[in-house]
């Protein structure tokens, strides 16, 4: 009866796991392409700035133009103050996704804003960057990332040939300011959905000496005692146009948001991407739902650190919120949302997710980034569209069937009670097990000829995912079904 009542889920698991795995398993080597001047824009301050990105390119065997691959321009996060494309956590997922065979890109983009003319006091280094001189200047900051990062896009998709790419098969993803810009490249498409705050505003005091360290302000001369506020333009702004088409499939929303619902107003006859979203309610950066900015990190630090609460901050809309339009609009999004369950419970000192736990561990982040990237992967190839795939050049690192095979004895498969991993390669690894939620049901470490025992007997029913990371920074993984 066990047999009969398991085949077909596992049968179907199966099924989708062979069609999954040609985008999801790690086995591409790639070329990487640093620095390439993809355009220059005119930053807040009314300086010419140079936009580089990363590129990265599976390596195909005997490749030609019927083997184009996906492509992934991934953005990172910073308030739109900070950052970079070398950011070591957007760098990893472009090498990961490159070894999946995406073609993929990390790419820089206009930061910063003009601060405000006031000395905000705090014990907190550099506490005064995060104030704008008034709301519009987020509004403004988020509308020239945008701009940049449609440009980098267009670079791409004219070097479609160049790079081997699916003009078909695009994606964007990001953290944090990077997912509201990767939602923004694919849903701000029309000038009836620019905010007021993009064209001409009045023009603004030069900021506070206190200002002049932050990282925007750097090399930074403001000359006369005003910064004037122009039109910033169009919504595809002026790089790199194209009359290529292109598609974009899917966008990686990780714990970003939206400033305005970009979900009502779709051009016809565009498809509408598919959005995987990640997001933890304790979040104090952008709230999950409907809220500003900095609204969790302002209570903290006005309650711990005898700060100045944070002003000038937007309203945004967080993934929650974002997702309840969908549903509540009919807006005929496919988003797979991924939340976890712990709120801000606004105590300094005391708790999960209270402000001294997120020094450590905190909710504007991953709680288990191996996995979320593990999702991500899933849900995207689940939205590529069949076409010829390109034999790999293999890198021989992260090889799920081959390597970790050779390393490791791993069963019984499926599993019911008890999970035996044996360890025959040299040296210490880390092993973790998580379910589909993220949560934690095993962290140890394995040595040579041991075995490790993993009780799941009171585990429910599913699939959970195993994680084994050695000495050497690889990381292998392997969907674990329990029955």
């Amino acid at each position: 009866m066990p047999m009969k009542k398991y085949f077909i889920p596992l049968l179907i698991l199966a099924q989708l796991t062979v069609h999954a795995q040609q985008w999801v398993q790690k086995q591409y080597a790639y070329n990487s392409f640093p620095n390439v001047v993809y355009g220059t824009s005119i930053g807040f301050n009314h300086d010419p700035v140079v936009l580089t990105m990363d590129i990265y390119e599976p390596v195909c065997d005997e490749p030609d133009a019927s083997t184009a691959k996906p492509l992934l321009m991934w953005i990172h996060g910073g308030a739109f103050l900070y950052g970079s494309k070398e950011d070591p956590s957007i760098t990893r997922l472009c090498k990961s996704f490159a070894e999946r065979g995406y073609v993929t890109a990390s790419i820089n983009y206009r930061l910063g804003f003009v601060a405000d003319d006031v000395a905000w006091s705090c014990n907190y280094p550099n506490y005064s960057c995060v104030f704008a001189v008034d709301t519009a200047e987020w509004y403004r900051a988020y509308y020239r990332g945008i701009q940049d990062a449609k440009g980098a896009l267009r670079y791409l998709i004219n070097r479609h040939s160049t790079y081997g790419i699916d003009t078909n098969n695009v994606f964007v993803a990001g953290e944090s300011a990077g997912a509201f810009l990767a939602l923004g490249v694919a849903l701000l498409d029309t000038s009836s959905e620019r905010m007021a705050q993009t064209y001409l505003q009045p023009s603004v005091p030069n900021p506070h000496s206190s200002t002049h360290s932050c990282e925007y302000n750097l090399n930074t001369t403001f000359s006369g005692n005003e910064v004037e506020r122009p039109d910033l333009g169009g919504v595809e702004g002026d790089i790199e146009p194209t009359d290529i088409q292109f598609v974009i499939k899917g966008i990686g929303n990780n714990y970003g948001g939206m400033m305005t619902d970009l979900l009502k107003d779709i051009p016809a006859g565009k498809p509408r991407p598919a959005i995987y979203s990640f997001h933890q309610p304790c979040d104090l950066i952008v709230p999950i739902d409907r809220g500003r900015v900095f609204e969790g990190l302002s209570w903290c630090f006005t309650h711990g650190y005898g700060c100045s609460n944070i002003v000038n901050t937007p309203l945004v809309n967080g993934s929650r919120k974002i997702s309840e339009w969908n549903s509540s609009n009919n807006y005929g999004y496919d988003i797979h949302d991924e939340f976890t369950n712990v709120n801000f419970p606004y105590n300094f000192l005391i708790g999960t997710g209270s402000c001294l736990d997120q020094v450590n561990n905190p909710c504007h982040a991953y709680d288990a980034a191996l996995l979320r990237e593990e999702n991500l992967a899933n849900f995207f190839a689940g939205l590529i569209g069949t076409h010829p795939f390109c034999t790999p050049v293999s890198s021989g690192t992260n090889d799920l069937n081959g390597q970790l095979a050779d390393y490791f004895t791993i069963f019984p498969s499926p599993v019911k009670s008890n999970l035996h991993i044996k360890q025959f390669g040299k040296g210490a690894w880390q092993i973790a097990l998580f379910n589909t939620l993220g949560q934690s049901i095993y962290q140890g470490t394995s040595t040579q000829y041991q075995q490790l025992d993993i009780d799941m007997q009171s585990s429910a029913s599913g699939v959970y995912y195993l994680f084994v990371n050695d000495q050497k920074g690889r990381i292998f993984s392997r969907p674990i079904v329990k029955i």
